[in-house]
């Protein structure tokens, strides 16, 4: 996010779980300005606006704050046109809770000697980033023009209802380090009045990366037993001294800038050293990697391979972790990603294509099998040839994946005429049973049996061939053609539906009813099977049974859009429901019912119709076949939804 002047940023609302950040303050300078000896320092400032102690005050002789939680840089040498910056880490929850502010300052040492000014200085910029993931939160960049100002307040980040925040505050001074010592060490502000300025274009980037610390270390002196000096005494020996010489203790801790101290610091070093051993290692077994063909093998060396770049990544730029080294080591680790990566690639292919390979070996073992079997293998084989073909040359499986390739291609062909076969014999069963819809039971016979010599697994054919024999009158050998349907489905509710109504025709109402159930249960919105099993049901006497299945055949077929056969719903309903009377047979061949009358002229007494026992229904069976949109689709007889006979006279065969 990028702020102006005065603007507000907070920090703990919009990065809730940040817990480490980096404070970067950068500039470039002219060529007038490379002489330049720049300071900046950070005042860590209690609710009164002053720093308790001269160790809250972070500048170049005093590198660390006294609670472990800022450090800062040492930035290198002015060079005109470059990027110069010193960043400060900065550990939250370790600021001393009597902290309430933290106002960072750039000055120029002797500007007045030296008559240097910020007019020298361009690009200024102040940011914040998270330290753990590099993510920049807020950026401020100076665009104020400082013509006089020999110091500027940049920005602050304070504490305030328990939120961090952060304020740009591009204020200018003509003073110095010391008038800001003044300023927050006593109430002296007399020489720090601000000094406005127009605004003038200005960026500045930063990689994120914290530089390296070039420190000169000097032994602890030792303690003095003078003690009572006050705060701005000492604070003013320290500006006084510009030797940038860090003691001893301090710059041992400089390691574990933002990742604090003790035993954290130390686990995170050993973090950084195993990362580093693990980098070796796999350093090593580039070349076992570059010719291994297990897939296993690889997804291992691949999965390690990307954890230690990432780890190495994230070694920071602090002594003792190895940060160049972790460079160096990425350096070779990552070319090497692309490599093994078509190694794997081509591994997984070849391991895909051998299981589809032997799916569709086992798919086909013990034939025959309907079409969509035959179509299901020839799939598998095909995937499993574009895996192999799309394997890279190079890659050490290509050789193993070409030899597979032929022996793929030929059982392919293998499978394609297989599939051609099955597709003539589904044409065969088509053909079979347009014909009977139109009446030619002979020439749908001989189709069938064409579809069946090509291929004895097509459940549809053997449905047509029951229907077909039903109406030549040849019950049994109905049943038959509608087992041999179900052993090749069992889920084919037509051949229940056909099977149930043959029984029927042979008198066996109980396995008529036992059919219709299967019908149901395989296909429960089969409005015909309930039809037919409540038409028995009302004969039986069991008319609630009978009328529940009427009530539901009705409503699948208003559902369905059939209105013929819900108009014989409806009408079966009407007459369940009239007075029991003795059940009158009508004989169809004659169309006089048992009581001498023309069949179906009752209207008061409901006349439960059958078909003709089988012993004379040979010549007299005229059944119907349900048309369907499919031709595959063969109905058994007694089901034409769109028939202009009455359901009464339809079930007169009986």
């Amino acid at each position: 996010m990028q702020l102006s002047k005065g603007d507000r940023f907070n920090i703990s609302k919009e990065a809730p779980d940040l817990k480490k950040m980096a404070i970067a303050l950068g500039w470039q300078v002219t060529e007038a300005g490379e002489s330049y000896e720049i300071d900046v320092s950070a005042f860590m400032l209690g609710a009164d606006g002053k720093v308790p102690n001269d160790k809250y005050l972070i500048f170049y002789n005093n590198l660390q704050s006294c609670d472990g939680a800022v450090l800062q840089s040492i930035p290198k040498k002015n060079n005109r046109g470059q990027e110069n910056k010193t960043i400060y880490g900065v550990i939250l929850e370790k600021v001393n809770p009597q902290i309430e502010e933290m106002t960072f300052a750039v000055t120029i040492h002797e500007a007045e000697k030296i008559n240097a000014n910020f007019s020298n200085i361009k690009s200024a910029f102040i940011k914040i980033s998270n330290l753990d993931t590099g993510i920049e939160l807020v950026r401020y960049e100076l665009k104020e023009n400082f013509l006089r100002e020999t110091a500027v307040e940049f920005g602050r980040v304070y504490r305030k209802n328990g939120e961090w925040k952060f304020q740009a505050l591009g204020q200018g001074y003509q003073a110095g380090l010391q008038s800001f010592v003044d300023k927050y060490s006593s109430g002296n502000t007399n020489n720090t009045a601000p000094i406005t300025h127009e605004l003038s274009t200005g960026t500045a980037a930063d990689d994120l990366q914290l530089p390296a610390w070039e420190l000169e270390v000097e032994s602890e002196p030792e303690a003095s037993g003078d003690t009572g000096n006050l705060l701005r005494s000492q604070i003013n020996t320290q500006v006084n001294a510009r030797s940038r010489k860090i003691p001893l203790a301090l710059a041992a801790s400089l390691g574990v800038l933002v990742l604090g101290t003790g035993a954290f610091a130390a686990s995170s070093m050993r973090s950084a050293n195993e990362t580093l051993q693990q980098a070796k290692i796999l350093a090593v077994e580039t070349q076992n990697a570059a010719q291994a063909t297990d897939p296993n093998q690889l997804r291992s060396f691949d999965k390690r391979l990307k954890e230690t770049i990432a780890n190495l990544e994230k070694i920071p730029n602090f002594p003792g972790f190895g940060y160049q080294q972790a460079r160096a080591d990425l350096l070779t680790l990552r070319p090497i990603l692309v490599p093994v990566g078509r190694n794997l690639q081509g591994a997984e292919n070849l391991e895909k294509a051998q299981k589809l390979a032997m799916e569709a070996a086992v798919l086909v073992q013990k034939p025959p099998h309907p079409m969509e079997v035959w179509h299901q293998c020839q799939s598998k084989w095909q995937q499993a040839i574009g895996l192999l073909e799309a394997i890279e040359s190079g890659t050490p499986v290509y050789n193993l994946a070409q030899n597979k390739l032929s022996s793929y291609r030929a059982n392919s062909a293998i499978i394609g005429q297989r599939v051609a076969i099955a597709q003539k014999a589904t044409n065969f069963s088509n053909q079979g049973s347009l014909k009977i819809q139109k009446g030619d039971v002979a020439g749908a016979i001989a189709n069938f049996n064409q579809a069946l010599g090509l291929n004895p697994n097509i459940p549809q054919a053997y449905l047509g061939l029951g229907i077909a024999s039903s109406k030549q009158g040849n019950k049994q050998q109905a049943i038959y053609h509608y087992d041999r349907a179900l052993q090749f489905n069992p889920n084919l509710a037509e051949a229940y539906l056909g099977r149930g109504q043959a029984y029927y025709e042979l008198g066996d109402r109980q396995k008529a009813i036992g059919n219709y159930e299967q019908a149901i249960r395989v296909k429960p919105d089969y409005g015909l099977a309930y039809l037919e099993r409540g038409a028995i049901r009302c004969m039986l006497g069991t008319k609630s049974q009978a009328l529940a299945d009427f009530h539901q055949a009705g409503e699948l077929f208003s559902k369905q859009g059939d209105g013929n056969n819900y108009q014989l719903a409806k009408n079966f309903i009407n007459e369940c429901q009239e007075p029991t009377a003795q059940a009158v047979i009508c004989d169809y061949r004659r169309n006089i019912d048992s009581l001498g009358r023309r069949c179906g002229s009752s209207l008061n007494v409901p006349i439960i119709v059958r078909r003709k026992s089988a012993n004379s229904a040979s010549n007299s069976d005229s059944s119907e076949i349900k048309r369907n949109s499919s031709p595959e689709q063969i109905s058994p007889p007694d089901s034409d939804s769109s028939s202009t006979r009455s359901r009464r006279r339809k079930r007169s065969k009986r």
